[in-house]
């Protein structure tokens, strides 16, 4: 790491852990006032992380799109983005960050134990298909972690709503009611869908001019694909077999795995990926 970059970027991570902890206690304690601080600390932590990723760029000339770390780094910066994006534009959703927060903070911490040494970018990534290439890639795992995170609150309320009671907790009664919970769910899972598509005919593309081939079946490319078929999947269930409310819900929550494997999760069982933002 830059020196700028790792101070920065462990003062994101710090300020991420806290709201995570603010927002258990916000839940447990029916503390609804801590909401909005609790959404200035995310912000300054997102600032904080994009000082980080302005050192990294200074110090080796490129974005950080090569490698676990870097990877991580871009993803959890977008995430943190897109959810403070929605929580502006829809207040009742504040509680997003306790579904969001958690997975920003380990895939942080993961990506910090994996490739964080400074590195010029290899000369076979310098074409403009790589930046669009990640950049779809990016807003659709935001999209999808979004997507997760409403689901996530969805399966919250409509739990606290079965056993309701006067005493409901006011953080859960403030969400957006199920009916439009699980319309957000299905909204960011077709949006990343098709961000997704994009990601996946620029990744050809830029294949075709690099391995003179657009599809190799490497083994990310093929979890790249079988993730985008999930979702593909989840939006055919909805549309034409009526998947609503909990199924669904659980569908986005457990369809990220599928992500994270693309991402990461392929080269813990195989290095022969001749893809270079996966090497270790």
């Amino acid at each position: 790491m830059a020196p700028l970059e790792q101070i920065f970027f462990w003062i994101s991570l710090v300020l991420y852990a806290l709201a995570t902890g603010g927002y258990v206690y916000a839940l447990v304690f029916r503390n609804e006032r801590v909401l909005s601080p609790l959404s200035l600390v995310i912000a300054v932590g997102l600032i904080c992380e994009t000082i980080a990723i302005w050192g990294r760029f200074d110090a080796t000339g490129h974005l950080p799109w090569s490698g676990d770390y870097e990877i991580s780094l871009i993803g959890s910066y977008l995430i943190i983005f897109f959810s403070l994006l929605v929580t502006m534009r829809r207040p009742n959703l504040r509680l997003m960050g306790l579904a969001v927060l958690p997975f920003v903070v380990l895939l942080m911490g993961f990506g910090v134990m994996r490739q964080p040494t400074l590195a010029p970018l290899n000369a076979t990534l310098k074409t403009v298909w790589l930046y669009i290439h990640v950049y779809f890639a990016m807003i659709s795992f935001g999209a999808y972690t979004l997507a997760m995170g409403t689901g996530i609150l969805y399966l919250v309320k409509r739990k606290t709503e079965a056993t309701a009671s006067e005493d409901m907790n006011p953080l859960i009664r403030q969400l957006p009611s199920l009916e439009r919970l699980d319309e957000l769910t299905f909204r960011y899972i077709v949006f990343g869908f098709i961000t997704d598509a994009f990601m996946i005919a620029a990744g050809a593309i830029w294949a075709k001019d690099l391995w003179g081939s657009y599809w190799s079946w490497d083994p990310v490319e093929t979890w790249s694909l079988i993730s985008w078929l999930i979702y593909g999947l989840a939006i055919h269930l909805r549309l034409t077999m009526g998947w609503r409310g909990g199924r669904f819900a659980w569908l986005a929550i457990g369809a990220i795995s599928s992500v994270l494997i693309a991402y990461f999760g392929v080269t813990f069982v195989v290095n022969s990926s001749i893809h270079m933002f996966n090497v270790r």
